[in-house]
Formats: structure tokens, C-alpha cells, sequence
């Protein structure tokens, strides 16, 4: 066929009552322009699910992007069940088949569970995961914690609790990040997931995320005053040995070291959502994996930028750096996670920095 639709190969997980965005893309092999009007057939899911925009128009060899919506109703009977659901495009003029693609959708029992975590005052590493429930049923949840970056341990304590109807439960991260031995202090961020404990497979139910600095081991001040130290020992033991230094421009002769070029500074502004991080390794330093991210997230409509953390000083950059997949310039942190929660099926673990 003349257009290739393409959707996410994993199962779109749902719930009765919420609207879910599902991007398909389209890609026109032909060498002229094609207008397609884009529906989804019939079948189980097609009662509560349509696309936007419905007519569209394909360059030649370009590709375009549409989204179909799927809102099962309130009252739609949850299943663990993969339900198959097919997008078709037909060519507007002579309504011949254009192009096809199938998904899958599962409709999950809603966990009526809502979150806030805060950072303890007297103990800054350490926060508060308040979990309350608001629906009839009890829900067991699985709570997961990570650093970003890396470097250093965090722990969730419980790790699972059942949250009756009307609780709330206290979940304490304690996260322990590593200190640098010298330097600025570096930001960590804490991301601590929530997940139903009954269905591993499922997207997490809350994400939340904390931040804070590491001190340094050793302060900037007394780095200082020990290089000095140093220096000045240096000077000493050059004088009492007799070592002649050579003088200036004795060396003129000789070419002068070529100058590597440094990056230019990059901004990023706060609240910020932090997409995907990639270190620093490998013969090409990690780009090229955190440049294919970033194009596939591209080629699925989702606005990101790529920054490498030595540029910023907004990012951890423990060891040798990082290649971070980010998205900033939100007015407030409610409108960095609407965008997290918008592109929530192609970037799952997007969190939100305030």
C-alpha cells in the first residue's frame, strides 16, 4: 500500500472513565502528495475511540502524525485481556485502502490512589510519600526509588502496602547520594515510582520526583589554600635545589599546543521535565544512543531537547557527564506535568524538576 501507519508495539493499558492519546505515524512512500481520511474499524474498542485529525494530507516521501483517541466509558467492564483495535487510512478522492496498522488495548481496573511527597527539613535526604485512597475499593500498591544520576543508594520503606478505602499511608525514601570529593555542590533527583502491585506490566500509576544538592567532601576554600600550600613548597624546593626554570620565550621556537574547544553553555530553565538520561561512555561518548532517543521521540510529535550535562549547571554531571533528554520553558510545575502526563505512553519515565 501507498502509506505505512505505524503504531507502539507494546499494549496501550486503559481505564474505564480516562481518555488516552495514542500517536500513529504516517509515512507516504509515494512520489506525489496523498489525502487520507484516518478512522479506526469496527470492532470492540471502535464504540469509544476516533481519530484526530481525521483528513490529513501526506507529502510525498513525507510523514505525518495523528492521534487516536480512546475513551472507554465509566462503566467499561476492566480485563487483563489484550483487546486488538486496526487504524486504517483511505485515500480521500477514491476512498481505495491507503494503509493500515494494529494495535492492542487492555482496560484495567483504575487505582484510585492520589500522592504528594515532601522533603523532611531537618533531615534534607530524606521525604514523605503521602498515599491516600479515594475510591470504594483497597488498592495494593508497589512502591520503586531511584537516583538520578546514579551514583549513590535510596530506599522506599514499605516497599508494598494495601491502601484501604479513605487511608493514607506514609511511604519514607531515604536516599543517600554520593558526595563529590571537591568542587560546587551537585543536584540529584530522587524518582520514586508507584505501580499496582497485581499487574507488574502496567505503566506506573504516580510518578513523584524530589531534588537536592550534594556538598562536596573537601570545600572549594580549603582545595584552595592547599594547592597554595603546595605551590609554594614547590618554589621553596626549586630554589634550595638549584633547578633553573627557562626563561620566557626560550621556547618560542616551538609550536604552541592546539587549543580543544569547549562547549558553549546551555540554559535550562526551571521546572523542567526530565525525559532520559544516558552517561557518558563508549568510543563516541554516548551520543549517538542518546540521539537515536531523542529522533524517535521526534518522529512520535514529542517536543525534547538533548543536553549534554558538562555544558549546564543544572545537571548532575557525576564522573564523566551525562546526554540528557529534557524539555523546559514551562511556566509552572503543573504545566511541565501535564506535559509528562500528555506524552506519558512514549516517555514513561518523563518526571517532572521543579
Amino acid at each position: 500500500m501507498t502509506l505505512e501507519l505505524s503504531l507502539q508495539p507494546t499494549p496501550v493499558a486503559l481505564a474505564p472513565g480516562v481518555t488516552t492519546r495514542v500517536p500513529v505515524s504516517l509515512f507516504n512512500r509515494a512520489t506525489t502528495p496523498l489525502a487520507v481520511r484516518v478512522s479506526v474499524a469496527r470492532g470492540r474498542a471502535s464504540g469509544w475511540a476516533f481519530v484526530e485529525p481525521a483528513d490529513i494530507t501526506v507529502g510525498a516521501g513525507g510523514t505525518e502524525t495523528v492521534e487516536v483517541i480512546l475513551a472507554p466509558p465509566a462503566n467499561q467492564v476492566p480485563s487483563s485481556s489484550m483487546v486488538p483495535f486496526t487504524v486504517h487510512a483511505t485515500e480521500r478522492g477514491t476512498g481505495e485502502p491507503a494503509g493500515f496498522a494494529t494495535g492492542l488495548i487492555t482496560v484495567a481496573v483504575p487505582i484510585p490512589v492520589v500522592s504528594s511527597m515532601h522533603q523532611r527539613v531537618d533531615t534534607p535526604t530524606t521525604y514523605d510519600l503521602r498515599l491516600t485512597n479515594e475510591g470504594p475499593i483497597a488498592a495494593p500498591v508497589r512502591i520503586t526509588a531511584e537516583l538520578d544520576p546514579p551514583a549513590g543508594s535510596v530506599t522506599a520503606e514499605p516497599k508494598a502496602v494495601r491502601v484501604e478505602p479513605g487511608e493514607t499511608v506514609t511511604v519514607v525514601v531515604h536516599a543517600k547520594p554520593a558526595r563529590p570529593l571537591i568542587g560546587s555542590p551537585k543536584p540529584y533527583f530522587v524518582v520514586v515510582e508507584v505501580h499496582d502491585a497485581d499487574d507488574p506490566d502496567r505503566p506506573p500509576l504516580i510518578t513523584e520526583t524530589g531534588n537536592g544538592k550534594r556538598k562536596p567532601r573537601v570545600a572549594n576554600w580549603v582545595a584552595a589554600t592547599t594547592a597554595i600550600v603546595v605551590a609554594l613548597g614547590a618554589t621553596a624546593a626549586i630554589v634550595f635545589s638549584g633547578l633553573r626554570l627557562p626563561l620566557p620565550g626560550s621556547r618560542r621556537d616551538k609550536p604552541d599546543t592546539p587549543q580543544v574547544p569547549t562547549q558553549a553553555a546551555v540554559t535550562v530553565t526551571h521546572p523542567y521535565a526530565l525525559i532520559d538520561v544516558f552517561p557518558h561512555r563508549g568510543a563516541d561518548g554516548g551520543k549517538a544512543a542518546a540521539e537515536a532517543a531523542r529522533v524517535k521521540l521526534a518522529d512520535a510529535g514529542m517536543p525534547v531537547k538533548l543536553v549534554d550535562s558538562l555544558t549546564t549547571n543544572e545537571l548532575a554531571d557525576q564522573g564523566t557527564g551525562f546526554w540528557v533528554l529534557l524539555q523546559d520553558g514551562f511556566p509552572t510545575p503543573e504545566a511541565a506535568q501535564a506535559f509528562c502526563t500528555q506524552w506519558k505512553l512514549v516517555a514513561p519515565k518523563c518526571a517532572v524538576t521543579p
